[in-house]
């Protein structure tokens, strides 16, 4: 049975058990269908969105900036310089050229939540704070 026959079939089982083909990369198409079951819209709704999000990073990148998205992590662009590259049958020198690539670094909250420990950020500890009510 293929991943999309699962998808389509058992919308339920999707849903409750996001990641269940082990070692097998989650798709766009896995991740729209996973926002609009969730979120009860449409999938041409969510397609839309998810690209247009793709579409903004895409350009803060191309420009030269950082995307920072508190609690998840920050996008930003990396730039490697010319170098010496080596073919390695011949072991000839080959120049390699500029370029640019993007990275990603998790943020402290989503690491830690990854790793599975329960360490909890300051954002949450100051709203914990506020609905409690000071001394």
């Amino acid at each position: 049975m293929t991943r999309k026959n699962i998808c389509i079939i058992d919308t339920e089982f999707f849903t409750l058990n996001f990641n269940y083909i082990p070692n097998m990369p989650i798709t766009k198409s896995d991740l729209i269908n996973e926002t609009a079951v969730s979120c009860g819209m449409t999938r041409d709704y969510v397609r839309i969105s998810i690209e247009q999000f793709f579409d903004v990073v895409k350009d803060i990148i191309k420009a030269g900036n950082s995307l920072e998205m508190r609690g998840f992590g920050t996008f930003s662009p990396k730039t490697c310089n010319p170098r010496l590259g080596r073919n390695l049958q011949t072991g000839e020198f080959i120049p390699l050229a500029a370029s640019k690539s993007m990275n990603f670094k998790f943020s402290p909250e989503l690491k830690a939540e990854i790793a599975g420990s329960k360490v909890p950020s300051k954002r949450v500890l100051i709203r914990e704070l506020e609905e409690i009510g000071s001394p």
